[in-house]
Protein backbone atom coordinates (compact mmCIF):
# COMPACT_ATOMS: atom_id res chain seq x y z
CA UNK A 1 0.00 0.00 0.00
CA UNK A 2 1.36 3.24 -0.61
CA UNK A 3 1.28 6.56 1.18
CA UNK A 4 -1.48 7.72 -0.84
CA UNK A 5 -3.64 5.05 0.19
CA UNK A 6 -2.49 4.64 3.51
CA UNK A 7 -3.24 8.59 4.14
CA UNK A 8 -6.89 8.24 2.49
CA UNK A 9 -7.74 4.94 4.76
CA UNK A 10 -6.78 7.06 7.84
CA UNK A 11 -8.67 9.81 6.66
CA UNK A 12 -11.48 7.72 5.70
CA UNK A 13 -11.68 5.84 9.23
CA UNK A 14 -10.97 9.22 10.97
CA UNK A 15 -14.05 10.92 9.07
CA UNK A 16 -16.49 7.86 10.02
CA UNK A 17 -15.30 8.78 13.67
CA UNK A 18 -16.03 12.35 13.64
CA UNK A 19 -19.33 11.02 12.41
CA UNK A 20 -20.19 9.20 15.92
CA UNK A 21 -19.42 5.84 14.65
CA UNK A 22 -16.53 3.51 14.55
CA UNK A 23 -15.12 2.50 11.90
CA UNK A 24 -14.16 -0.96 10.48
CA UNK A 25 -10.21 -1.60 11.29
CA UNK A 26 -9.76 -3.71 8.15
CA UNK A 27 -6.25 -2.41 7.38
CA UNK A 28 -3.79 -4.47 6.90
CA UNK A 29 -1.01 -1.86 8.11
CA UNK A 30 0.25 -2.05 12.07
CA UNK A 31 0.86 1.83 12.25
CA UNK A 32 -2.55 2.78 10.92
CA UNK A 33 -4.40 0.03 13.06
CA UNK A 34 -2.23 1.61 16.32
CA UNK A 35 -3.27 4.79 14.93
CA UNK A 36 -6.70 4.34 15.27
CA UNK A 37 -6.69 2.24 18.16
CA UNK A 38 -5.83 5.36 20.00
CA UNK A 39 -7.70 8.08 18.31
CA UNK A 40 -10.55 5.67 19.64
CA UNK A 41 -9.39 5.96 22.64
CA UNK A 42 -8.89 9.53 22.77
CA UNK A 43 -12.34 10.20 21.29
CA UNK A 44 -14.10 7.54 24.05
CA UNK A 45 -12.44 9.91 27.05
CA UNK A 46 -13.49 12.63 25.45
CA UNK A 47 -17.16 12.07 25.21
CA UNK A 48 -16.68 10.20 28.84
CA UNK A 49 -15.57 13.72 29.77
CA UNK A 50 -18.15 15.68 27.76
CA UNK A 51 -21.14 13.49 29.16
CA UNK A 52 -19.67 13.83 33.09
CA UNK A 53 -19.60 18.00 32.55
CA UNK A 54 -23.63 18.85 33.54
CA UNK A 55 -23.82 16.81 36.26
CA UNK A 56 -20.16 18.55 37.60
CA UNK A 57 -21.08 21.98 36.51
CA UNK A 58 -24.50 21.27 38.55
CA UNK A 59 -22.17 20.47 41.68
CA UNK A 60 -20.03 23.73 41.74
CA UNK A 61 -23.00 25.46 41.34
CA UNK A 62 -24.90 23.94 44.66
CA UNK A 63 -21.34 24.50 46.30
CA UNK A 64 -20.93 28.10 45.40
CA UNK A 65 -24.82 28.75 46.18
CA UNK A 66 -24.16 26.39 49.74
CA UNK A 67 -20.81 28.96 50.14
CA UNK A 68 -22.79 32.11 49.72
CA UNK A 69 -25.32 30.76 52.19
CA UNK A 70 -22.84 30.18 54.64
CA UNK A 71 -21.10 33.44 54.36
CA UNK A 72 -24.83 35.34 55.24
CA UNK A 73 -25.31 33.08 57.74
CA UNK A 74 -21.70 34.20 59.42
CA UNK A 75 -22.78 38.18 58.53
CA UNK A 76 -25.20 37.38 61.11
CA UNK A 77 -28.44 38.52 58.56
CA UNK A 78 -28.84 37.67 54.91
CA UNK A 79 -29.96 41.14 54.06
CA UNK A 80 -27.23 42.99 55.06
CA UNK A 81 -23.70 43.25 52.40
CA UNK A 82 -20.65 42.34 53.37
CA UNK A 83 -18.93 44.40 55.66
CA UNK A 84 -16.14 45.25 53.45
CA UNK A 85 -18.37 45.93 50.55
CA UNK A 86 -19.10 49.63 50.23
CA UNK A 87 -23.10 50.45 49.25
CA UNK A 88 -23.48 53.35 46.74
CA UNK A 89 -25.41 56.54 48.35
Amino acid sequence: MNEEERARKLSDAIDTMLQGKEPELELDDDDLIELLRIAQLRRRAGQALADAAPAHQELLWRELQARMVARKMENGTETEPHPRKRTPP
